[in-house]
């Protein structure tokens, strides 16, 4: 055992130790974001520039041409990871982790396949899309909504699992300036992660503490998105709650809405709130989930994120009273070359009345990655993306099974598709 902690160890230290060399490549920065088109969690994700694999595979068929004239992309990704605990826990359990949780197993965690028109509100006129998105694999079983494919045995029984992840229409209308409403399942506003692993500004394998204690991860219900002016952009709707779909745990709709605020081309804010009665068979005690993050493209290599997340459900305490939690995170990311992202996240999680974790436990956790892209300069290998990270975890009670500390090595593989 000893022997497997110490060449997993090497392995990540070997890793991460490629990060000087690439730092010789002065002459392939990456290309900033767009944020005068907001960066909004509304949407999908934000659209590669690039043709995906499916559409350039489809392009040699009159189909892609027929399916470009009609707007509609086809897409999805591939993603399969493993984690080791360097300290194995004896339930094989990484605590309070989400889709990591399991210690020493290779997992296909994400097959993900989407169809989907995109439609602009700001074009101010009558337009009708929409999406339809499958996943399948270990984290689909963590993701279920409520009566939309929950007839499964539990998370991971069986490993691997069917989710319609989302699927909604999407109407644009020449009102407010332009507007557009989206109607049916799709993914929460809240937070700076996303269960798409491509979809993030700066994504690591492993979650953070609050995306798996405190998110939200998907919604059933209808949302107005409009520009309040041309840089602040709302998007206010109801839903059934919090993961309820065909099925709702109580009689209630709940709010969902956001703001972002394009403060300038490299910096953006965005907050959100989701609120409604989310205890089951339980109208009148409320949950409210505050979220704002603030998107700093500092050089065309060098981007900032920070966060802060709050968390107060009236019945939500281990014993039925009061509760709340919050967080923080602060995120940045180097572009050595176009082979090599350096990223560090730190984090700082509390939850006062055991709302999702022992009561009175502060969880802190500074994970160190990078995303990998070895044949970034070939058309078709650039979609393959290798992301190992070395995590650190600590508490200040024994809540890792017994220790105050866990640490980690974990290492996923996205192929965008």
């Amino acid at each position: 055992m000893n022997s497997r902690r110490i060449l997993t160890a090497a392995a990540a230290l070997a890793a991460l130790s490629i990060a000087p060399l690439a730092l010789a490549d002065d002459q392939s920065s990456a290309t900033a974001p767009e944020l005068t088109s907001p960066y909004n969690l509304v949407t999908t994700s934000t659209p590669d520039t690039a043709r995906r694999p499916i559409m350039a595979l489809l392009d040699q068929t009159s189909l892609g041409r027929t399916l470009d004239d009609w707007g509609i992309d086809i897409y999805g990704h591939i993603e399969g990871g493993y984690t080791y605990n360097f300290d194995p826990p004896a339930n094989g359990q990484n605590a309070f982790r989400l889709f990591d949780f399991q210690d020493e197993k290779i997992l296909l965690d994400q097959l993900d396949l989407a169809i989907e028109r995109r439609v602009d509100y700001r074009k101010n006129k009558w337009d009708v899309g929409g999406l339809v998105e499958w996943m399948y694999g270990a984290d689909a079983g963590l993701i279920h909504a409520n009566g939309i494919f929950d007839h499964y045995d539990g998370p991971r029984n069986p490993q691997n699992q069917f989710d319609p992840t989302q699927f909604y229409v999407d109407i644009t209308m020449p009102v407010l300036g332009g507007a557009r409403v989206r109607l049916g399942k799709f993914v929460n506003l809240v937070g700076y992660e996303s269960i798409n692993p491509t979809a993030d500004f700066i994504g690591f394998y492993s979650r953070s503490f609050v995306f798996g204690s405190g998110y939200p991860f998907t919604h059933l219900g209808g949302l107005l998105t409009f520009d309040l002016t041309k840089d602040v952009t709302i998007t206010a709707g109801v839903t059934r709650g919090d993961e309820q779909g065909f099925k709702d745990n109580n009689d209630a709709v709940s709010f969902l809405g956001s703001l972002n605020w394009v403060i300038n081309k490299d910096m953006a804010l965005y907050i959100a709130n989701s609120t409604g009665p989310e205890q089951p068979n339980d109208n009148g005690h409320y949950r409210t989930t505050w979220d704002a993050t603030f998107y700093w493209q500092a050089t065309d290599r060098c981007k900032f994120l920070a966060n802060g997340y709050f968390l107060y459900d009236a019945a939500g305490s281990v014993n039925g009273d009061s509760g709340y939690l919050y967080s923080f995170a602060l995120l940045g990311s180097y572009d050595m070359c176009k082979e090599a992202t350096f990223k560090v996240r730190g984090e700082y999680f509390h939850d006062q009345d055991g709302v999702r974790v022992p009561p009175g436990t502060d969880l802190y956790e500074v994970t160190v990655g990078l995303d990998v892209v070895p044949f970034a300069r070939d058309p078709w290998g650039r979609n393959l993306i290798i992301r190992p990270e070395v995590r650190f975890d600590f508490a200040n009670d024994p809540v890792f099974q017994g220790e105050s500390h866990q640490y980690t090595f974990g290492i996923d593989a996205i192929v965008k598709l």
